[in-house]
């Protein structure tokens, strides 16, 4: 039967590759170990080897002449004819490996295993000699098979780390190329077929492929095909090591693409020149590459300065607001560089960095600005307040005082800068500060004014965090001088207008006085001034009726029924006591808080309100023995904003007893009552003292109706001071009873003594601030007339209310305030708020006792208005 063409040169080439596989094993390993016998110096191993080497050498010799001899076409004959050829080589090399054999056992030298390939390889050609004269038949023919259907795209190597893919079905022959390739210094990798091959590109790049041809699946003439056909990967030089030294072979594989051909055996020393030929190839393209990116990139950060930063610099320009062209600087420069957030710092004149617009949109905060809350953080100070040395430790101060950018690719890798704060808040979001570019707006005398800073630049693509390049640094910096610009320009307009203002005045001050001078100069202003005169006199000498009384606090009295209206007659069912004199001297005027009185459930609540009738309603509830005095430092910052509301509980200050017996929560009660006629939404709770008490309380009991609370020195435990319950509950006590009631009363002269030496030491800190004039205002309303039953009734209520154990039901945020020197409720009853309510935060104060509201004022305020001015959504997040 006569074969084709096709098939006999489908027959050549699996002979070849048949034949020149286990020789190739032979000559390799043959190498490998006399590499290592000159090392050890073994003379008599190198001799063996040396034969060894040889005769592979002479075996893949033998082979080549007789298939490229005339008349060579693979048949049985030829096959023997061959075998008779090989016999002398395959001979010498396994008498050569029964020597170095039994040199092993003596000298440990060579490695079994390598040697034991070497003599397997020649045993195995002569058992292939007689197994391929069955090639001869067309069925046996070989046929590749394409299964890929896709290739993923894997970005090449940019960094010519020399890592290097081999693809070969053979185990030896992958065992002596790697070898071979990690003494040279290669990173080697491997695949056993075609398919692998695929996912080893698909998960990792490469900077060279050494491909075998012969693979079972997928063969290396598909591989290369898909290679170089995919876009990606067609410059990834593969260079082709095959037993098949057709030059029909060698041709087809240079015209798929393929950087070069080595026919088994291959010489090492070649085999590493075409090798780093191949690499140094690669790494001029990716330098190329890189280059062309770089090109392109400069390309579009000039597109973007043209088309980006400079209508955002003539929008600024234009803007009049200064809220608004604070929130377009730092929206414009998040959107430049798709920021996650970003925060402004203005300079003031006290060298400090004011916090003036914040966002971060993973999070959903807004502060400042047209649209955001209002910002509770306290300006960072550039120069320490004590020494005057500058506070570089943190990267917004450093640059505000050297006025150079810092760029940041991950915060937590720093250690010259503090990042506590940054930790502590990624801790309580559940936020990761990771890339944060901070830069400088300077004015024209390069004087900084701001600090503009950016944290998590996005991959527009992806979404995934990256560093902020030097090229959007440069476009940052571009936009931050064009918005120095423009505040610059607000502001010398804004002092030109002042000046205007200021000449307007004087102008006007000036005209004034010239008109007031024309008209007390005229005869008729002369006349006016007579007959006033005449009618003081005759005023003087008529009887004038008594004069109305008029309450001492300067409070205008409402009565609120319970539909919530105003009455327009005033009150007198519950006249003014005259104890409540505690700003007699203030002058009267629109914003001084009305006496209203609200009735809920038939009993009728006094309370002090003050501030915008469309505000959040803010109740501030007074402990035992007190009155709404007891809060009301607090009423002129909060009725800025909120609709202040101080109360008198039922039985104290001015408002009467309830029906029953008092308790905490009745007046939690009657107080969700107030909260229900007052407004639709959520109040804000003060409470201090027992007023805490009963804060809780409503917490606990309508949770809907509280928002969240602030707390100063509260009754948690029920348990008051060791003073306190020697000295002054005894007295307490006595008040239970009328006719005890009766005798303290007539002596309460008396009392007040007593109350103020037992009260300063229990109440207030040894350097208290508290005036003298609100001393005595607290003193009377501690000693009240007719107020001694409710308080004896609510000293036991709070010793039976124990809140310790409830506090973590309570999920509205809140803040507790407590005076270091309390003697009260002392500090005892705080480890509650830290063991058991995690949606507390407490701060303790210096210099105050019991009343931090009068004896630091100024600290108590601040801490208030910024817990009342952080977003409620922050606030959860923290606590």
């Amino acid at each position: 039967m006569t074969t084709s063409p096709s098939i006999q040169r489908t027959n050549h080439r699996i002979i070849s590759h048949e034949l020149l596989t286990p020789v190739s094993h032979i000559v390799g390993y043959a190498d490998i170990l006399l590499e290592e016998a000159n090392a050890q110096g073994s003379e008599q191993c190198v001799a063996a080897l040396q034969r060894i080497f040889e005769a592979g050498h002479r075996l893949s010799e033998l082979v080549d002449a007789r298939m490229k001899a005339p008349g060579w076409a693979g048949t049985s004959a030829d096959l023997a004819s061959l075998d008779t050829e090989l016999v002398q080589p395959l001979g010498q090399i396994l008498s050569a490996g029964a020597e170095l054999r039994e040199l092993a056992a003596d000298t440990a030298f060579p490695d079994f295993a390598d040697l034991d390939k070497i003599t397997s390889a020649a045993q195995h050609m002569c058992e292939r000699i007689g197994n391929l004269a069955n090639l001869a038949h067309p069925s046996h023919t070989a046929q590749a098979v394409d299964p890929l259907a896709a290739l993923d795209t894997q970005p090449p190597a940019t960094d010519g780390s020399g890592m290097i893919l081999v693809v070969d079905n053979n185990p030896a022959n992958r065992d002596i190329l790697s070898r071979r390739l990690e003494r040279l210094g290669y990173t080697v990798d491997w695949a056993e077929h075609g398919l692998h091959a695929i996912e080893k590109l698909q998960d990792q790049p490469f900077d060279l492929i050494l491909l075998d041809m012969m693979m079972p699946e997928l063969d290396g003439y598909a591989i290369l095909s898909r290679l170089k056909s995919n876009p990606k990967l067609r410059h990834l030089p593969v260079i082709i090591i095959s037993a098949n030294h057709e030059v029909e072979s060698v041709a087809a594989c240079i015209e798929l693409g393929a950087e070069d051909y080595l026919i088994k055996p291959f010489n090492p020393v070649l085999l590493g020149a075409r090798i780093t030929a191949a690499l140094n190839k690669k790494r001029q393209y990716d330098s190329e590459l890189s280059y062309l990116h770089q090109i392109e990139q400069e390309k579009k950060r000039a597109d973007d300065l043209l088309h980006i930063v400079i209508p955002i610099g003539i929008a600024l320009s234009s803007e009049k607001n200064l809220n608004s062209l604070l929130e377009k600087i730092l929206l414009g420069a998040r959107a430049l560089c798709n920021a996650d957030g970003g925060t402004l710092y203005l300079r003031t004149d006290d060298d400090q960095l004011q916090f003036v617009i914040a966002r971060t949109d993973s999070l959903g905060i807004a502060m400042g600005g047209v649209s955001g809350d209002d910002i509770p953080f306290a300006p960072l100070r550039m120069y320490d307040e004590a020494t005057g040395a500058p506070n570089a430790h943190y990267v917004v101060t450093h640059v505000a005082l050297n006025g150079e950018s810092i760029n940041i690719p991950d915060i937590y890798a720093i250690e010259d800068f503090d990042v506590s704060g940054t930790r502590s808040f990624d801790r309580q979001t559940g936020y990761r500060t990771i890339s944060l570019l901070t830069v400088p707006l300077k004015d024209n005398s390069n004087r900084v004014i701001g600090v503009l800073q950016l944290l998590n630049a996005q991959d527009r693509a992806t979404g995934a965090v990256i560093p902020f390049d030097s090229g959007l640094q440069q476009m940052i910096e571009s936009l931050s001088a064009l918005a120095a610009i423009a505040l610059e320009a607000y502001a010398r307009e804004q002092r030109l207008y002042k000046q205007i203002e200021d000449l307007r005045i004087e102008i006007d001050e000036i005209k004034k006085q010239r008109e007031v001078a024309a008209i007390t100069g005229s005869k008729y202003f002369r006349q006016l001034q007579a007959q006033t005169r005449e009618l003081r006199q005759s005023a003087n000498e008529t009887s004038a009726s008594p004069a109305l009384p008029h309450d001492s606090d300067h409070t205008t009295d409402v009565v609120q029924q319970s539909t919530g209206e105003p009455s327009a007659s005033p009150t007198t069912a519950f006249p003014h006591s005259t104890a409540d004199n505690g700003h007699s001297q203030a002058p009267r005027h629109k914003l001084a808080p009305e006496r209203r009185v609200y009735t809920i459930n038939d009993q009728p609540i006094v309370v002090r309100e003050q501030g915008p009738s469309r505000g959040q309603v803010v109740l501030l509830i007074h402990g035992w023995s007190s009155s709404w005095y007891a809060l009301s430092p607090l009423l002129p910052t909060l009725s800025e904003r909120y609709r202040c509301l101080a109360v008198d509980l039922p039985g104290y200050g001015e408002s009467p007893p309830g029906r029953g017996r008092a308790t905490i929560a009745g007046y939690a009660d009657v107080l969700a009552g107030l909260i229900r006629q007052l407004s639709d939404r959520p109040a804000l709770l003060i409470g201090h003292s027992m007023g805490g008490m009963i804060s809780l309380t409503l917490a606990l009991n309508h949770p809907d109706l509280v928002e969240r609370m602030v707390l100063l020195c509260p009754t948690i435990s029920g348990r008051l001071s060791l003073f306190i319950q020697m000295f002054i509950s005894p007295v307490t006590m006595l008040e239970r009873f009328k006719l005890a009631d009766r005798l303290v009363s007539a002596f309460e002269s008396q009392f007040l003594g007593i109350t103020d030496r037992l009260m300063r030491p229990a109440s207030f800190a040894e350097r208290t601030g508290i005036t003298e004039h609100d001393y005595h205002h607290l003193r009377q309303d501690a000693r009240r007339r007719g107020q001694g039953l409710v308080r004896a009734e609510c000293y036991s209520a709070m010793q039976k209310g124990d809140l310790r154990g409830k506090l973590s039901r309570i999920k509205a945020p809140s803040l507790v305030l407590w005076g270091m020197e309390d003697n009260t409720v002392p500090l005892r009853d705080a480890s509650a708020v830290v063991d058991e309510w995690p949606e507390a935060e407490l701060r303790v104060i210096p210099k105050a006792g019991h009343w931090p509201q009068f004896e630091t004022p100024v600290v108590t305020q601040r801490h208030i208005r910024g817990f009342l001015s952080t977003p409620l959504k922050l606030l959860k997040v923290e606590f």
